[in-house]
């Protein structure tokens, strides 16, 4: 059996500290490293030791009895949550630790909500019980209250090794009651503890049931009984003897500059000078432990490995019979100007951030032409500043960053159709689009109602592809277009003069004339926050979030003299208060934001009058149409194409 197991935190509860542990006790380590040390085994990067936090993804393999464990160890950080999501992707299981002082955090919300949206299975580890003001009880009752009502205590049973342990009452009951059978045994006082083992099992893997442990990860406290439990109640089952398939979840260089491809194996084998496409073969297939490696001459489904030969590969890309790509949930609301030494050439700063783009995706490297300039998005301000030891390190290249703006992006408050023709000589295409408003959150989705009599299936299906290859801008900042339905209403092919591009052209017309004659509405991102502050300084936070036009729930006392105050705001207005709240509260308050979701702009004409954005002067996203008569071509405006259209004739 082949596990893929996730350590997950919000930053400083322990997570690193709780993977050392791990480690050490089965012989991966042979001493425990620390944080503060800077000798922990999977924060092996200089940055990360210099700065005493995960950064990037790690992970070590060992071997437990006849099975085999992979421990991956995620980002804590929020602006490194991106890094953290791709991991998910490979993850059987997941193990949240939780601040036994601070409890259910920013960040641990946002994790949990993750976790959910990749259905995978969760045991959750209560850390630093060994601080006078930590709980057990208290933040197990929060876990019960805002996460589920089965998240069960198994902090009081004893689990031994060889799968034995003592039973409790209340584990008995909970699991019994979704089993008639066990329901039975149990009234009948006959139930044993493998009788009970496949419902826990199951109940488990199919997210009906959260373990919760608890103890000292820098001691070692509960951690024992925790594996011995985990080892217990999980279970994966990989087909080896079907077709090969992976899921890539990161792509690396090393030191050398070597490019590495970190997969999990789905199915099947994977064997050294295997062709994964007609130009890319295996050259060498590695199994890390933190800096460590072992290199293999083959891997099987279940094994999680890095492989080397592989050039165009894309985190979250599927491999052999696994052909979807994974959509990341989380995405930058930040993006920031690079700044560079004038003696570098263009061309040599954007291969150098087109490489770290291939590292780290969401950084969606964008180089502007006619400004010749470089911007990239982020999560946040420490991403910057570790951006720039990064190409310093790496690339001997000093460079910094402009202030950080908001990431806009823009919908449509009504549906609109747009159309788009495209007629030059020898050349025919001509697309109605309708774009509808979109649930928040939902991106771009595309519907076809056009009759195959009308355009031919094939001609559709480029109409798809064009819809999605490409981000549409907007016309009131030139933002990203997002959270709208387009759908094909008719489409005009010519059967002798159609190229393949001329769909092309005709789609982005039709968008943008669409987006013209809209009413059109500009988002921006929102955080969702959590403050912690002394009771005497609570009417004063709630004045501020009102003032930066954000939004509070009730206030909830802990009885120790301190508020928590949760809600969300816009970044634009939110994004320094972290600094004004500890200036405040002379250090005494804390704040945890995360990235909650894009939603109406609260200063949309403040906004406009800063971009002064024209539509009309945008030559690389063009509104009108081209059409053709008497063998000459001409430009209709996209006010008036609509006259010219042959789907409206």
């Amino acid at each position: 059996m082949k596990i893929t197991f996730g350590i997950l935190a919000h930053v400083d509860a322990g997570k690193t500290t709780f993977s050392e542990q791990v480690l050490y006790r089965e012989g991966v380590i042979r001493t425990l490293g620390r944080v503060d040390a800077k000798n922990s085994c999977l924060d092996h990067d200089d940055i990360e030791r210099a700065r005493g936090i995960t950064i990037f993804s790690d992970m070590a393999g060992f071997a437990h009895g006849n099975d085999t464990y992979y421990l991956i160890d995620t980002p804590g950080h929020t602006d490194f949550s991106a890094e953290m999501e791709r991991s998910l992707e490979i993850m059987d299981y997941a193990v949240l630790i939780i601040n036994g002082t601070d409890g259910i955090q920013g960040h641990t919300e946002s994790i949990w909500n993750l976790l959910k949206r990749y259905n995978i299975p969760v045991f959750l580890f209560i850390n630093k019980l060994d601080v006078v003001s930590a709980s057990y009880e208290r933040v197990l009752s929060e876990l019960q209250e805002r996460f589920s009502g089965n998240v069960l205590d198994f902090q009081g049973i004893r689990f031994e090794k060889g799968m034995e342990c003592t039973l409790t009452e209340d584990l008995i009951e909970n699991v019994s009651e979704r089993d008639e059978e066990l329901l039975e045994k149990w009234f009948a006082g006959t139930i044993t503890f493998e009788d009970l083992r496949p419902a826990i099992v199951s109940q488990v893997k199919n997210r009906r049931l959260f373990p919760c442990f608890g103890g000292c990860g820098l001691s070692g406290e509960g951690i024992e009984s925790f594996l011995n439990a985990f080892y217990c109640f999980t279970e994966a089952s990989y087909p080896v003897s079907a077709p090969f398939s992976a899921r890539v979840f990161k792509v690396r260089y090393d030191r050398r500059g070597e490019r590495m491809t970190y997969l999990k194996i789905l199915s099947g084998f994977l064997r050294v000078r295997d062709s994964l496409s007609e130009d890319e073969k295996v050259h060498q297939i590695k199994i890390f432990q933190g800096e460590r490696c072992t290199v293999l001459q083959e891997a099987s489904a279940g094994d999680v490995v890095a492989v080397t030969g592989l050039r165009a590969t894309k985190a979250g890309q599927g491999l052999g019979e696994c052909h979807d790509m994974v959509v990341p949930t989380l995405q930058p609301a930040l993006q920031a100007r690079v700044l560079y030494p004038p003696e570098v050439p263009d061309r040599t700063i954007l291969k150098i951030f087109h490489v770290l783009e291939e590292e780290e995706p969401a950084l969606s490297v964008i180089w502007e032409e006619p400004l010749r300039q470089l911007k990239v998005n982020i999560m946040g301000k420490i991403q910057l500043e570790v951006l720039e030891q990064v190409v310093s390190e790496r690339f001997q290249i000093p460079v910094s960053f402009e202030q950080p703006e908001i990431i806009y992006m823009e919908t449509v408050a009504e549906p609109v159709t747009g159309y788009g023709h495209f007629e030059p000589l020898r050349h025919y295409a001509e697309v109605a689009l309708r774009i509808e408003p979109g649930e928040r959150g939902t991106g771009i989705s595309f519907e076809s109602q056009c009759h195959v009599d009308r355009l031919g299936i094939n001609y559709q299906n480029l109409v798809r592809t064009h819809v999605f290859e490409t981000i549409h801008k907007g016309v009131l900042t030139g933002s990203e277009l997002t959270d709208v339905k387009i759908v094909l209403v008719d489409g005009i092919s010519h059967i002798k003069h159609t190229e393949g591009g001329d769909f092309r052209e005709a789609v982005y017309r039709a968008i943008r004339q669409g987006l013209m004659k809209a009413r059109s509405l500009l988002l921006e991102p929102y955080y969702s926050f959590t403050i912690s502050v002394p009771d005497s300084l609570t009417g004063r936070v709630l004045n501020d979030i009102t003032k930066y036009s954000g939004q509070f729930e009730t206030p909830v006392p802990d009885g120790s003299g301190r508020t928590a105050i949760k809600g969300l705001a816009p970044v634009a207005s939110f994004m320094n208060y972290g600094e004004e709240l500890m200036i405040m509260t002379g250090g005494k308050g804390s704040i945890s934001m995360v990235f909650s979701h894009y939603d109406v702009c609260h200063n949309e004409d403040e906004v406009l009058k800063l971009y002064q954005y024209n539509p009309n002067e945008d030559i690389n996203n063009p509104s009108c149409s081209v059409f053709c008569q008497k063998g000459t071509s001409f430009v209709v405006n996209w006010d008036r194409a609509e006259e010219y259209m042959h789907t409206l004739s």
